[in-house]
């Protein structure tokens, strides 16, 4: 069948399809012959991923929080000002009832709308459902190239996604081993580790390896060093 689907790998990417369908699939709906209970699912389904992406990325800051608090617990330094972190917010869920397998629902309704008499290319790039060319990535041969920048001090160290699922980060804070820091869906992660006494310098080191289908894919990334200051 021309200009076969491809559904994003990446979760951010799903959702900016199933709002993009959302808003935009209604327009072609009679066209199409899509049913109003195909279009509330597809609705639903939006409102439903939306919801649970932003309540897992609250509860990963919220862990990351509490990682940085236990830290400080542990290991000081002494005299560091400490306190709980707030409990995150919880936020209301969709009124709707959610339903499992959401994309497979989604990739049998463009099926049915690319086999319909009155689908069109036009109708294919307006509705984003013809496939994306391929970038060449071969995810064995994936490597993330990390870089870093400074907020209040702490390293914020960034990275391409590269249609990978997540990212695996580690972190060596001169204990001189690595060790888990987050696996993250999208690019970007603060490490707020408790910074060196004051006046003293160290050299934190970080590796990282892409994910997909939560297994890891190609090769582990250069050591990235950053100097970070107490």
């Amino acid at each position: 069948m021309p200009n076969a689907t491809a559904i994003p790998r990446d979760d951010n990417g799903k959702l900016a399809l199933l709002q993009h369908l959302n808003n935009h699939l209604p327009n072609y709906a009679a066209l199409l012959e899509i049913s109003a209970d195909d279009l509330a699912l597809v609705k639903t389904g939006a409102d439903w991923f939306d919801h649970v992406l932003k309540a897992q990325d609250t509860a990963q800051k919220y862990t990351d929080a509490l990682f940085a608090f236990k830290r400080v617990l542990r290991d000081g330094p002494k005299g560091a000002a400490v306190s709980l972190p707030p409990p995150p917010v919880t936020v209301a869920a969709p009124a709707a009832e959610p339903y499992a397998d959401i994309f497979g629902f989604i990739g049998g309704l463009i099926v049915r709308i690319k086999l319909h008499h009155n689908y069109t290319e036009t109708i294919g790039r307006a509705l984003n459902i013809i496939a994306a060319q391929s970038n060449g990535h071969d995810p064995a041969e994936l490597q993330p190239a990390l870089s870093f920048a400074y907020q209040g001090g702490h390293p914020v160290i960034n990275w391409k996604a590269n249609g990978a699922d997540a990212l695996e980060l580690e972190a060596d804070h001169g204990t001189g081993a690595f060790n888990l820091l987050t696996i993250k869906m999208s690019p970007g992660y603060q490490d707020n580790s408790p910074l060196p006494p004051a006046g003293t310098a160290a050299i934190w080191k970080y590796r990282a390896i892409y994910r997909i289908r939560d297994e890891r894919v190609g090769h582990w990334s250069q050591v990235l060093e950053v100097s970070v200051k107490g």
